[in-house]
């Protein structure tokens, strides 16, 4: 049977509505859900909060987020992308979550009684929300005139609009002529046709190796990630330079059921953490899942850090 998610935004569902509802041609039930996330002061209505995420993330749907303001979002460019992509951050912070971010275009590039968005101007944009979230993380989300121009600036897509203009490296297509009703709302569904990957961490454990990521700087931050079977330990590390991090790592909080393991590590004072002096973390038994809660105040914000598993 084909795997189908929703998106919506009329209001916050529970994950026991939406995993109980048929939306496919074949009566398949959702597995996994994209809502929408923006920064903690700016939710409204149609954006998810950390009450539904946890609900979300324990029934063990499938998560991606949708970034998107209005019609125009990409006629800012490379700063409107990375003003987005900063509200983005602050709101995946806020929830925990690791995973894809679609930014939108949604309209045709040279639709009527709007102005004209260019591919280059599409791009700019896209480039502007990878610059703050890092590629891993930003995904492209439009019509057939978005998907094209985004080709080698993101790697995960979502299309809108007609089947038969789908490209064959989509990973999910929106169907547009059918919206299944869930606890009293229209959702869209979505075709997953590739696996649309939850957080960039590796799925697989190998030792030693790294997976680089973004490290947001500011106060309480979270970072969450799956853990590969097989991990004793892992070290955040910084391959360029030193941060300086005051952090909680902790297994159990917060997890879905089973994943409620008794472990906790704190450090209290702040620490430097660079090449020759990574921070080590050991993996309780059994866990899968993880975070980190950190302070972070880089001397230059594209500093990056990077996770390795052993």
């Amino acid at each position: 049977m084909a795997t189908w998610w929703i998106d919506y935004s009329a209001k916050k569902l529970s994950a026991a509505k939406i995993t109980s509802t048929p939306v496919g041609p074949a009566g398949e039930r959702p597995t996994g859900v994209i809502r929408y996330l923006d920064a903690p002061d700016r939710l409204g209505t149609k954006h998810t909060d950390p009450t539904e995420y946890r609900d979300l993330r324990a029934a063990g749907l499938g998560i991606a987020m949708y970034f998107e303001v209005g019609k125009n979002d990409p006629m800012g460019g490379f700063a409107r992308g990375q003003e987005y992509g900063r509200r983005a951050l602050a709101g995946a912070n806020l929830l925990g979550f690791p995973g894809i971010v679609f930014f939108c275009a949604d309209r045709w590039f040279d639709q009527p009684d709007f102005p004209l968005v260019t591919p280059a101007l599409w791009r700019s944009y896209l480039d502007g929300a990878v610059s703050v979230l890092g590629r891993g993380r930003v995904g492209a989300y439009g019509f057939a005139d978005a998907i094209d121009a985004a080709v080698g600036h993101v790697d995960c897509f979502v299309q809108c609009g007609r089947k038969s203009d789908v490209r064959d490296f989509v990973h999910g297509w929106q169907d547009n002529t059918v919206q299944p009703r869930v606890d009293g709302i229209a959702t869209d569904r979505v075709l997953i046709r590739h696996p649309i990957p939850f957080t960039p961490a590796p799925s697989g454990f190998q030792h030693d190796e790294e997976w680089h990521m973004h490290l947001a700087s500011g106060d309480n931050r979270s970072l969450s990630f799956d853990i590969p079977a097989g991990a004793g330990q892992i070290r955040v590390n910084c391959p360029i330079d030193f941060l300086v991090v005051h952090g909680i790592w902790q297994a159990g909080e917060g997890l879905p059921a089973g994943n409620n393991f008794d472990y906790k590590w704190s450090y209290e004072e702040d620490f430097r953490v660079d090449r020759l002096r990574p921070w080590k973390i050991k993996v309780a038994a059994g866990a899968t899942q993880g975070s980190i809660i950190y302070s972070y105040s880089p001397g230059h914000p594209e500093r990056t850090a990077s996770l390795s598993f052993r």
